[in-house]
């Protein structure tokens, strides 16, 4: 699979997932489904950031979406315009890359410092109750910095097994996502828009918040 089509199968399962969450929160098949789409988009970011020309530019389109993908993120799942509570998944990926890009880059040179601030990314992630928490932020750094696959889809799948046998979480299907992750070939795929993919989380949790509010 190339990058693209991982994209297409995130973007897919990611839909699926909010369907089943908004509008069919009893049918745990759905919800199982879309359990594919945010270890793909772990591990995409992860490529992402070996990958980029610019770091701050790419955390600076993540903290764009964060921004534009609040509202209708509250709408969709809390009937609100603003949930303190809770914050949308674009949080979770700019905690993530900031502290895979950390790791990354002074590692090396400040394990220490760099340990510390990744945990306070992680932390940060949890405080402000984003989309998968903490553990979100360690699956993205596990792709990032583990780059056998075999060895990180293996991480990611222990780290998520265990948070989710504590929470008795429906996460516990997202290591299906490990099968796509493998089957890539390393491979950018056909050209799209990368804005249009940012956009549709927003564009599409909007449509749904109006839906449900004319169908129920």
């Amino acid at each position: 699979m190339t990058a693209f089509s991982l994209k297409l199968l995130a973007l897919a399962t990611m839909t699926a997932d909010h369907i089943g969450a908004i509008f069919f929160p009893q049918e745990l098949w759905i919800r199982v489904i879309g359990r594919m789409s945010f270890p793909i988009y772990c591990f995409l970011l992860g490529e992402g950031l070996l990958h980029t020309r610019s770091f701050w530019r790419y955390a600076g389109r993540l903290g764009v979406f964060c921004v534009l993908s609040e509202v209708p993120y509250d709408l969709a799942f809390s009937r609100m315009y603003w949930q303190p509570a809770r914050q949308n998944v674009f949080f979770t990926l700019l905690l993530g890359l900031l502290g895979a890009g950390l790791l990354l880059k002074k590692g090396k040179e400040k394990p220490f410092v760099c340990c510390v601030g990744a945990a306070l990314c992680a932390a940060a992630a949890e405080w402000i109750h984003s989309d998968y928490g903490a553990m979100g932020v360690c699956f993205i750094i596990c792709f990032a910095l583990i780059r056998n696959r075999p060895a990180s889809c293996a991480a990611f799948t222990f780290l998520n097994t265990a948070d989710s046998l504590l929470s008795g979480s429906v996460q516990i299907y997202a290591p299906i996502a490990a099968v796509p992750i493998l089957l890539y070939t390393g491979k950018k795929g056909k050209s799209f828009p990368k804005y249009l993919f940012y956009a549709f989380y927003p564009i599409h949790l909007l449509l749904f918040a109006v839906l449900f509010h004319f169908t129920r």
